[in-house]
């Protein structure tokens, strides 16, 4: 049944990609001098409990109007309207708290796939599960079956604490600092189906880690909790806030306290009750918490938070953590866990895309070589836990003969992708198939020393965090010979940890088929030049963007990147 969504004729319909970065479902911003932006209204009217019937009437037989009410009601019970909208298809978003699943709650999410979504699933940057190609009437099958497995995608989307991340080998990495797998459980719990905070005025994205590698990124959390050692060797937890993406970037920034663990969760309602009593409710352009924390300033800040709680906060010893200096966060590959005779694999799952058939697969896998437990990651990929010695090579020649990557390559260790354009309405530009396209080239083309992270994002939105990767594709149009082009903006030099630095916007608009010949060219520039030690970010941020630009678009003497591209091509077939 095809479902017609009706707009108010001062309203336009976006999409958010697979971390919602947009103002919201269905709505673009009004530009009206509203003294309460209109998100915020309908959200007013409406009540949980309004979320399940608003479904049923929908996908009753004969019902064909949606209202932009109805759409807003589906946002908040984690459904989205997928592009293109005139086919009344859904994207289903699955919140999978710590990126932790049972094999059969992913044999569940496979079935799903499978019967409702044409055997599509993507792995988001928050550890969550997407589903597309909806129709209405599978919705409320759909929502059953993952509440009978144990599963939710209530609070995956809209102004609601979004899905809790964690370190994905959280209790069996040999080098954490605090397994915090605990403390997600804990904070989930008093979030969810908590009226007091189901009305925030916009998302709130926490991150919570023990990893030596704070692989969740809290630099880019509105949240950030992260173990460190004392002077004395305990593990206690700093906590950094205000950070985001999207069109406006900001680094989170370090509250400048230590916490206990048991004193993660009412750190993090403190936190969430100033953003949802002191955030701005009158722009939605503006109602992020970053923009409270750059308002007030961490003084401030931290004594409200104080003041929520009570009490005085334990200051740290240095006013901000010292940075973890490492680019390659995924813990991919078969690495050996804290016991003895245990290891997890963590394969690749390019651009996050896969399938039911490999999910139901990779849950079979993990059930007969493993323990069971499975994780997705913050990287788009997926972990299997606790694999004994005895089985590995059995596991390995599974994976092999089923085509999973554990040992991935430079390239493809560090690529990203949203949705883009086939699912999003906000996105100019396909994402999706470009990164398995530059991938494949980049591997067989150039050798890196290490891994680069490469972003491919459909709009400026930053779903795909490119701001903060080495390579940041921010897609875009452009008329080219009076022909309108797909095109990709190109930002350089992004990353977290020792060198904190969101990408540069190099001057150059390059062609979606024109990418790969660039990247090879930039890459091989930089083995050829490169100082030593010198990474790639730290490269590219000591060239001048004029030059990268040039190096990008090609110019008389550049490397003959398109033969390099050509030979790729052929050997990859």
């Amino acid at each position: 049944m095809d479902v017609v969504v009706l707009a108010s004729p001062s309203r336009s319909y976006r999409q958010p990609c697979d971390d919602d970065h947009s103002p919201g479902i269905g709505f673009s911003q009004l530009e009206t001098r509203q003294s309460v932006n209109s998100i915020e209204e309908i959200k007013r009217g409406r009540d949980e409990s309004d979320l399940l019937p608003d479904i049923s009437r929908c996908a009753a037989p004969g019902a064909r109007v949606m209202t932009p009410e109805d759409e807003a009601s589906f946002r908040r019970h984690g459904v989205y309207v997928q592009r293109p909208a005139e086919d009344g298809m859904f994207m289903v978003r699955i919140r999978i708290p710590g990126g932790d699943l049972l094999p059969r709650q992913l044999r569940t999410i496979a079935d799903l796939a499978r019967e409702h979504g044409r055997d599509l699933a993507d792995i988001t940057v928050r550890q969550n599960i997407q589903l597309h190609w909806v129709r209405i009437e599978s919705l409320l099958d759909i929502l059953n079956r993952l509440r009978d497995a144990g599963l939710s995608t209530t609070e995956a989307c809209g102004g609601r604490v979004r899905n809790i991340i964690n370190c994905p080998v959280s209790g069996v990495d040999a080098h954490e600092i605090y397994d915090a797998a605990s403390l997600i459980r804990q904070v989930n719990e008093f979030f969810g189906g908590n009226n007091d905070f189901s009305n925030l005025p916009r998302k709130l994205k926490i991150a919570i880690t023990g990893c030596s590698l704070r692989c969740v990124y809290p630099e880019i959390n509105d949240i950030g909790i992260f173990a460190v050692r004392t002077e004395t060797g305990q593990a206690a937890f700093r906590a950094r806030v205000g950070g985001g993406l999207s069109t406006t970037p900001r680094f989170s920034k370090d509250l400048g306290v230590l916490v206990e663990p048991g004193e993660v969760v009412e750190l993090c309602a403190a936190i969430a009750a100033v953003f949802r009593d002191e955030a701005n409710r009158e722009s939605r352009e503006r109602s992020r918490l970053k923009f409270l924390v750059e308002k007030w300033q961490i003084p401030i800040f931290r004594d409200e938070v104080e003041t929520r709680l009570g009490r005085p906060l334990k200051r740290a010893p240095l006013a901000e953590a010292e940075p973890v200096d490492v680019n390659d966060r995924t813990h991919l590959g078969v690495n050996r866990q804290g016991v003895l005779g245990l290891s997890y694999a963590g394969l690749s799952i390019l651009g996050g895309r896969t399938t039911g058939h490999d999910l139901r697969l990779l849950a079979d896998l993990a059930s007969e070589y493993g323990s069971g437990r499975i994780r997705t990651t913050n990287t788009q990929n997926i972990i299997l836990l606790d694999v004994p010695d005895a089985n590995l090579t059995h596991l390995k020649r599974e994976l092999d003969l089923a085509g999973f990557d554990y040992e991935p390559s430079w390239s493809r260790r560090g690529v990203i992708a949203c949705s883009g354009i086939q699912f999003c309405k906000l996105a100019l530009a396909e994402t999706k198939g470009l990164a398995a396209e530059l991938n494949s080239i980049l591997e067989t083309s150039v050798h890196m020393p290490d891994t680069v992270r490469i972003s491919v994002t459909g709009c400026p939105n930053s779903c795909g965090q490119h701001h903060i990767c080495d390579v940041g594709l921010e897609g875009s149009t452009t008329t080219i010979n009076g022909v309108k082009r797909e095109t990709f903006q190109v930002l350089l030099g992004g990353g977290a940890g020792a060198y904190e630095t969101f990408g540069r916007r190099i001057g150059a608009r390059i062609p979606s088929e024109d990418l790969a010949e660039s990247l090879v060219r930039l890459f091989s520039r930089y083995n050829k030049n490169h100082r030593e030690a010198e990474t790639f970010q730290e490269y590219c941020l000591r060239q001048s963007e004029d030059d990268l630009a040039r190096l990008l678009r090609g110019y008389p003497d550049a490397i003959p990147a398109r033969d390099i591209v050509h030979d790729a091509l052929l050997a990859s077939g």
